[in-house]
């Protein structure tokens, strides 16, 4: 092989592997997407009390922790994986208020994570 070949070899596989990592990190992308959720019925809660508002958040916030469990358990021994934990339940809580549309209950979920007492 004369020198031009050899750059123009290189320069195909240059150009080739970008595309390949990209293709491959897009498969990847499209299982991480894949979030886990739970479903939390609430047909039974009088939305318009107190007491089914603070139910409903009782159920949300158990699902937030199903959901956010780690694969290989719970293993919340280090500071990061505790941090990341909170996380996940703080955003799946926030999440799930917002798409009851409810007042009340976002009021609700307002009061907790800013530490008020309700009245």
């Amino acid at each position: 092989m004369t020198p031009f070949h050899k750059i123009n070899l290189r320069m195909i596989a240059l150009l080739v592997m970008p595309a390949l990592l990209i293709a491959e990190s897009g498969a990847v992308v499209a299982r991480v997407d894949e979030e886990p959720s739970e479903t939390v019925r609430y047909q039974d809660l009088n939305l318009d009390s107190q007491e089914g508002i603070a139910e409903l958040y009782l159920r949300i916030h158990a699902a937030a922790v199903d959901v956010c469990k780690p694969v290989d358990g719970p293993q919340l021994g280090n500071r990061v994986s505790w941090i990341e934990w909170n996380i996940c339940i703080n955003h799946a809580v926030a999440r799930a208020v917002h798409a009851v549309h409810n007042e009340k209950l976002s009021a609700y979920h307002w009061e907790r994570i800013r530490g008020w007492k309700l009245r």
